[in-house]
């Protein structure tokens, strides 16, 4: 008994141990991407149960799931890859000048730096003290004489602890010493008769001390009060061959390439800007590995698979798309990728010219954008208008960058007792540069006088403390909406910090949820690439605790 049945153009044959061959058709496997058993009992455990003495249904399996197909082609061995790098060349903070950035600029310091108003006690003695350390290790023991020609002065300032009065007899002030240094009088003060190495010391700390403690240049401020968030812009290239990068809503802390969008119509300049150049070409030649990850399904039937990854106890519903796309690609789709790794240059914007592979059959084979559309889904793509920019943004950034505690905080909280927004200034800095608690200064009285044959006192309304400043909404022209200024309950300003010193002050209503935010200022530390330290003042946004109460009335009858 003999039957072909030819489907797709293939019949496969089954040898027999008898003479008599008899051919049983083998049909191609089900095109299918998911399977979802389905049993008479509800149990599919007796049906996906692999049981080894059943020789018929292993081969059943295996050819369920397709591991009988053959493919007449070559299997990639080699990947040729070649990419165009244009590094960053300029940064600019919204709505300031453009200023040139180099290979060795950080990036986080560049946004979330403030700009300089003045260095703190602690700053000008800390610098002074290392200035004397520096000049003492190149040979040069003239702490006396710095402290004669750069005495610490402290301001007359009460919340200033008597411990600085002290410590000001002996110490040295930084900012006095540098500007002795750029105009080359303290050869003739606390530095005469220097040799080169003393001279060079001194030169050197005047370089960290512009560069950390007190710049030169007052910089643009990138920190968009309005939106409580950073926003500022690069450009990768030269000239007329430039992108313009732009990160309208960077909350801060690291910086990476989904921070940034591309703005096609923009064009950033810098004074002396060079003439354009061609983008750095970037080639190898690497082998292709397969992709892999934790708890990736094998491709073959009966090998075991990672334990410790159980894709299949991940709970979505059939609403949540991206979880159930990213099921179908770690479960069906994942040995379908290989990794061809390119080194790229760090602070630069890579676009790929052309990717080309060789088989095991020495085919050459070109990989064409299989995207066409601005609707496809891509990874590591920056949104232009009208479509995507197609690179790898690598930004310069520090990685482990190091946050001390908050120097300054300030809560923005909804009272709905009220029917106010109040911004709480919990904690500033102090002229020393250490932070206090707004809370210890002295409280509202809640004292009342009675007159003589009355029972009643009448009360206009109740006193806050002046740590809470109100933020009145202020119409925004006929648009019908409103915004939020700050505003003040005398015709003084009671704000102590820097957070809420621009005058005036305005911000967003949908900035402060039901829930609040508290905005912190932290000083941040990184070391770059070349070894020197970084530090700078950022700023770091988060949810509150929900609500306040400040506990503010009006029109108040109070008995004696």
């Amino acid at each position: 008994m003999c039957a072909d049945i030819v489907r797709e153009g293939a019949v496969a044959y089954v040898e027999l141990a008898s003479e008599a061959a008899v051919r049983f058709p083998v049909l191609a496997p089900p095109a299918w991407t998911r399977l979802e058993p389905q049993t008479l009992s509800g149990e599919p455990a007796q049906a996906l149960a692999a049981r080894v003495h059943d020789p018929l249904w292993l081969l059943a399996r295996q050819w369920q799931f397709g591991e009988f197909d053959g493919e007449d082609a070559g299997t990639p061995v080699a990947v040729e890859l070649a990419a165009g790098a244009r590094s960053l060349s300029a940064f600019m903070p919204e709505g300031h000048d453009a200023r040139a950035i180099g290979p060795n600029d950080l990036i986080e310091p560049e946004a979330e730096a403030e700009p300089f108003t003045g260095a703190t006690l602690r700053d000008r003695a800390e610098a002074g003290t290392l200035l004397a350390a520096m000049l003492a290790d190149a040979g040069a023991d003239i702490r006396p004489a710095l402290v004669a020609a750069c005495p610490l002065s402290v301001p007359a300032d009460p919340s200033i602890p008597a411990m600085w009065l002290l410590l000001a007899r002996g110490g040295i002030d930084g900012s006095t010493a540098a500007t002795q240094i750029e105009d080359d009088s303290f050869l003739t003060s606390w530095a005469t008769g220097a040799d080169a190495t003393v001279q060079q010391a001194a030169r050197d700390w005047l370089t960290w001390f512009r560069g950390n403690i007190e710049p030169a240049a007052n910089l643009g401020d990138c920190w968009q009060q309005a939106r409580l968030e950073y926003g500022f812009s690069v450009r990768a290239g030269l000239g007329d061959d430039q992108r313009a990068l732009r990160a309208d809503a960077h909350d801060g802390g690291p910086v990476d390439w989904f921070s940034f969008d591309h703005d096609a119509a923009a064009r950033i300049a810098v004074d002396a800007d060079p003439a354009a150049a061609p983008p750095t070409q970037v080639a190898a030649t690497v082998h292709a590995t397969r992709l892999r990850y934790a708890g990736m399904p094998t491709t073959r039937l009966w090998r075991f698979e990672d334990g410790q990854v159980n894709f299949g106890m991940v709970e979505v519903q059939p609403h949540d798309l991206t979880r159930v796309a990213f099921l179908d690609f770690a479960t069906v789709h994942a040995d379908d990728w290989l990794i061809a790794p390119l080194d790229v240059p760090r602070g630069a914007l890579i676009e790929m010219a052309s990717v080309v592979y060789r088989t095991t059959f020495n085919e050459r084979i070109t990989v064409t954008d299989g995207n066409t559309g601005i609707e496809d889904f891509e990874l590591f793509t920056l949104d232009a208008p009208g479509g995507t920019l197609r690179g790898l943004l690598v930004p310069p950034g520090g990685r482990n960058v190091m946050e001390g505690a908050a120097i300054e905080e300030v809560v923005f909280a909804r009272d709905e007792t009220a029917n106010m927004v109040w911004a709480i200034e919990k904690r500033v800095q102090s002229p020393t540069g250490d932070s206090r608690e707004r809370r210890l200064e002295p409280q509202p009285s809640d004292e009342f006088t009675t007159a003589d044959a009355t029972d009643l006192t009448y009360r206009l309304e109740t006193q806050v403390p002046g740590w809470w400043i109100p933020m009145v909404p202020v119409a925004n022209g006929n648009s019908g909406g409103f915004h939020l200024r700050k505003g003040s309950f005398t015709d003084q300003d009671a704000s102590r910090g820097r957070i809420l010193a621009p005058m005036p002050l305005d911000m967003f209503e949908e900035e402060v949820p039901r829930e609040g935010v508290v905005v912190r200022r932290v000083p941040a530390l990184v070391r770059d690439n070349q070894g020197h330290l970084r530090r700078w003042i950022a700023r770091r946004v988060s949810v509150a605790r929900g609500e306040a109460n400040s506990a503010l009335a009006w029109d108040s009858a109070l008995r004696r």
